[in-house]
């Protein structure tokens, strides 16, 4: 449940203005987290991430 939350939360981040480049190993968690195939087709069929 962490994970999840932790991840919503850190992409509003660029939402407010604030990069996570300051913070690379947040950046970095955020972009693992991304590439999980479960958190790819959740942000798919939520309207956030479209196909390539």
């Amino acid at each position: 449940m962490a994970d999840a939350y932790l991840f919503t939360v850190l992409g509003w981040g660029r939402h407010v203005g604030i990069e996570l480049e300051q913070w690379p190993v947040l950046q970095a968690y955020q972009g693992r987290v991304s590439m999980r195939p479960a958190v790819q087709s959740a942000l798919k069929a939520e309207g956030l991430l479209q196909d390539i």
